[in-house]
């Protein structure tokens, strides 16, 4: 055997390139019969290529079939069974593998054997999860069982990082509350927790003491899970928080936030997704964050907001973020006229927002812009990549935004991608003296009209091709007759984009 092999770091790269066969995910492996195979070869391999086939699991049931074949069947529709608790004697070459395990996560494997629901409980009659999986550090329940939310609690320990689970449709009460009084007491060194469902459920409340999951980096949490004021301020004293995703019923109490913002407050917070009853609510959170590396945030809310909250809740955003989704929850009953009109000095605060790329806002009531605030926003943000601005769909003005307000975003934001925005383009402007930078709307593929006004068909389309030389797709969200107007435009610009064959003449092979 080559003296290379002894070397840890030599043999575990080995190991690493044949499980990943070169390339993709290494915690998704795709050659799993060659890395056994591998192991097979000698001793050296052995240990080493089996912690690599066994780390990450994406099922319980390979490991079931490792118990005696007694104890086990396949039914009908790939579901496997336990007939009963294994013996302890029965549970040798489970151990061997079982402890290798670190990580139940998705993808889940939709084509492997499934586990049915009832195996769950009786593997852990007689010994505990923890001690059949000692090294387990990430768990997705929802990979190992749907229903038995109770058995959570058995893998909470100082070891686990991460958990994400789900839910159940049949839910108890007791379960639940008891796995979240036990987060922050059992599994201390949590630094990545999700909780999700899928069904309307009962909510339940989260309480994180002071100085309770200390190492906690990500909080994601359904719409079940009610978090206090207070524990919102002592998950904001925590140093590692990189991510929050939320949902903040009617009765948080935002007051209890106000002025309790400083320097140690969401100190690395990048991302935070918000859903909320209303506005202000998410308005005290962002004023808590001082982090320097807020990134992205989105807020969805339920009542609407006027202009003055709204103005108000992008001042406490800061200067860093490069994303930002705001939107109103759409309701039928929702006001499209004063006092739910937005002028551009509303959204003035983030022209401070330097690295902006992506802004989002949909059906704050209407957007009453133009060509001066896209102009300085095109000139504010020349990292733009992304920019969607809608009314409510009945909003009955025209919007002040000319085709002018194109050729500014193209001209100052060269990574554009994409533009969402209702336009007049009723008038069809003259194109610049100097000429247009057309190298800087080489990305932008995709645009939104909405509900435009439009006149000649054809002076738009042509005009549309001198300044967004690459569009490939062009939506409209208007009644069938304007739809058919933006449709001959798309039409006509294409015809405009096909390359000119040379006439052949007196019937001559173009050939060379």
């Amino acid at each position: 055997m080559h003296q290379s092999l002894l070397i840890d770091e030599i043999l575990s790269l080995i190991i690493r390139f044949v499980a990943a066969d070169g390339q993709g995910d290494p915690k998704r492996l795709e050659n799993t019969s060659s890395l056994a195979k591998l192991a097979r070869t000698c001793r050296c391999f052995m240990e080493c290529a089996l912690d690599t086939l066994w780390r990450t699991q994406h099922s319980l049931s390979p490991l079931i079939m490792c118990l005696p074949r007694s104890i086990w069947e396949i039914h009908s529709s790939n579901v496997l069974y336990l007939t009963r608790p294994p013996t302890e004697s029965e549970w040798a070459r489970f151990d061997v593998y079982s402890r290798r395990v670190k990580s139940f996560s998705y993808p889940k494997q939709t084509k492997m054997i499934r586990l049915h629901e009832d195996a769950l409980p009786l593997l852990f009659s007689e010994r505990s999860p923890q001690s059949l999986f000692p090294s387990l550090s990430s768990l997705d329940f929802s990979i190992l069982s749907c229903n038995s939310s109770s058995l959570i609690r058995d893998f909470l320990s100082p070891k686990l990082t991460n958990l994400a689970f789900t839910l159940p449709r049949k839910i108890c009460p007791q379960d639940i509350c008891g796995i979240l009084e036990d987060l922050p007491r059992k599994a201390t060194r949590l630094e990545n927790l999700a909780i999700s469902s899928f069904f309307p459920v009962t909510s339940f409340e989260l309480n994180i003491p002071t100085h309770g999951l200390p190492d906690l980096r990500r909080l994601v949490v359904s719409s079940s899970i009610r978090i206090s004021a207070q524990s919102m301020l002592n998950i904001a004293s925590l140093r590692y928080v990189q991510e929050l995703a939320l949902n903040l019923h009617h009765d948080f109490d935002a007051d209890v936030l106000r002025d309790r913002a400083n320097h140690s407050t969401f100190p690395a917070l990048r991302r935070v997704n918000l859903v909320a009853y209303d506005l202000p609510q998410c308005t005290s959170i962002v004023s808590l964050i001082c982090s320097p590396q807020l990134e992205d945030v989105t807020v969805t809310y339920n009542v609407q907001a006027r202009s003055s909250v709204i103005t108000s809740f992008l001042s406490a955003i800061g200067t860093s973020v490069r994303s930002i989704s705001l939107r109103h929850n759409m309701q039928t009953h929702a006001i499209a006229d004063p006092p739910f009109v937005f002028y551009p000095s509303t959204f003035a605060p983030l022209f401070a927002c330097r690295n902006l790329r992506t802004i989002q806002v949909y059906n704050l009531g209407t957007l009453n812009l133009d060509d001066d605030f896209i102009i300085s926003a095109a000139k504010a943000w020349s990292k733009l990549e992304d920019i969607r601005l809608c009314s409510l769909p009945w909003s009955s003005i025209i919007p002040n935004i000319s085709l002018n307000a194109l050729t500014a975003l193209t001209r100052y934001c060269p990574k554009l991608t994409r533009v969402h925005l209702s336009l007049d383009a009723r008038e069809i402007p003259e194109l610049p003296v100097d000429g247009l930078n057309t190298t800087g709307a080489q990305f932008l593929g995709v645009l939104n009209v909405r509900d435009s006004a439009i006149g000649h068909t054809e002076s738009v389309a042509q005009f549309l091709r001198a300044i967004i030389p690459n569009m490939r797709t062009l939506y409209v969200e208007a009644h069938p007759e304007l739809r058919d107007k933006w449709m001959e435009v798309k039409a006509y610009y294409d015809r405009l984009s096909m390359p000119v064959v040379p006439a052949l003449r007196n019937g001559s092979d173009s050939r060379p």
